[in-house]
């Protein structure tokens, strides 16, 4: 059983290098006896939560058109979503690019289950073969009750990520690239990725089709 490893870098420069992903396992107590499970431990040790680097809070009226926060910059939404049967925005942090340089790894986003009960949201998730598409992940979300805020607080986890190779039962190696000369080099190349126009649609869900990976000059030697 080999392991994979999945690069990633952190593209909310406001976060002060912290760590803000952990491996799920790493975060139950082990006094719950369902941690003696292997098929618990098998996916929770290859799944990964976010957490929120800040404060954040939102106030919904929709009948005045009225979406008030702390902090604009970060939110992201449009009348369209704001009138869905209940809203839904998208937040910039945090925010990762993901890649990986071997074939066939599929990620997923997904919800947390406290984020519900604490904050008054359900993310919204999704999937795709992560080898064809190197990308940021976006992090949007449907509120639970309009009526209230959402109240996000530095240390809530706001949602999940996995990794899914075609063994199943390789490990994950979450790597975070931190260099700052790495980073300049990834981003040139990410932004110069998304100006070419492509069909990227048919990259989603199809078998790996690409020679190399984009950020190949990255990897350990």
């Amino acid at each position: 059983m080999a392991n994979v490893k999945v690069y990633y870098l952190d593209l909310h420069q406001d976060n002060h290098g912290e760590q803000l992903l952990y491996r799920e396992r790493d975060l139950y107590d082990n006094r719950y006896v369902y941690t003696q499970c292997p098929a618990f431990n098998h996916k929770s040790n290859r799944t990964f939560v976010g957490f929120s680097p800040i404060d954040f809070t939102i106030k919904i009226d929709r009948n005045r058109k009225l979406v008030l926060s702390d902090n604009e910059n970060y939110l992201h939404y449009d009348m369209e979503h704001l009138f869905s049967p209940n809203p839904v925005f998208q937040l910039s942090f945090p925010k990762f690019l993901f890649w990986t340089k071997e074939p066939n790894v599929w990620f997923e986003y997904k919800d947390h289950p406290m984020t519900s009960l604490n904050n008054n949201f359900i993310g919204i998730g999704g999937w795709f073969n992560l080898s064809n598409w190197p990308r940021s992940m976006s992090n949007a979300f449907t509120v639970v009750d309009e009526q209230k805020p959402v109240i996000i607080k530095k240390g809530d986890p706001l949602f999940r990520v996995s990794f899914y190779p075609p063994d199943l039962n390789s490990g994950i190696i979450l790597k975070k690239i931190t260099d700052p000369e790495k980073i300049n080099q990834i981003l040139e190349k990410y932004h110069s990725i998304g100006k070419v126009k492509s069909n990227w649609i048919s990259k989603l869900f199809t078998k790996t089709n690409i020679k190399k990976c984009p950020f190949k000059f990255l990897y350990d030697r």
